[in-house]
C-alpha cells in the first residue's frame, strides 16, 4: 500500500531544518553516498543518516543499494510538490554556502564516475 504524500506544510517544516535543506540541495546537484554528504557538510554519519531517513520518509529522497553502500538522490517529484521543492531550491541557489556545497557534490559524483569507468577498463583488460 502506497503511503500518502506529505502536505505542502509538512514539506516546508521538514525543509526548515538547515541540515536537511543542505542535504536536499546537494542531492539536487548529484546522487551521493552518505560518506560524500559527511565530507561536504562536515557532519558525522549518524547525523547525516538521521536527516536522510526523514527526507526518505516524506518521499523527497530515493536510495539505491550498491554493494555495501547506499546511493541517495532527489526523488522524482511531480505537481505541487515539484513546484514547492523547486521554489525552495531556487530561493537558495545564489547563496555562496549552497553554491560551494553543490560544487563539491558534483565533484564527488564525477570522481565516483571516473573511478567506476577506470575499474571497468581494468576488469575488461583482465577478461
Amino acid at each position: 500500500m502506497a503511503r500518502a504524500l506529505p502536505s505542502p506544510s509538512e514539506l516546508l517544516v521538514t525543509l526548515a531544518e538547515p541540515s536537511r535543506l543542505r542535504i536536499l540541495d546537494c542531492l539536487a546537484a548529484a546522487p551521493l553516498f552518505v560518506s560524500d554528504l559527511q565530507i561536504i557538510l562536515g557532519q558525522p554519519q549518524p547525523t547525516v543518516s538521521r536527516h536522510l531517513k526523514v527526507l526518505r520518509s516524506i518521499q523527497l529522497v530515493d536510495d539505491t543499494q550498491i554493494a555495501q553502500f547506499v546511493l541517495y538522490r532527489l526523488a522524482r517529484l511531480t505537481g505541487p510538490r515539484e513546484r514547492l521543492v523547486k521554489a525552495v531550491l531556487d530561493g537558495i541557489h545564489h547563496e555562496e554556502r549552497f553554491k560551494a556545497e553543490r560544487h563539491r557534490a558534483r565533484d564527488r559524483a564525477r570522481s565516483h564516475a571516473r573511478r567506476l569507468r577506470r575499474d571497468d577498463r581494468v576488469v575488461a583488460s583482465i577478461s
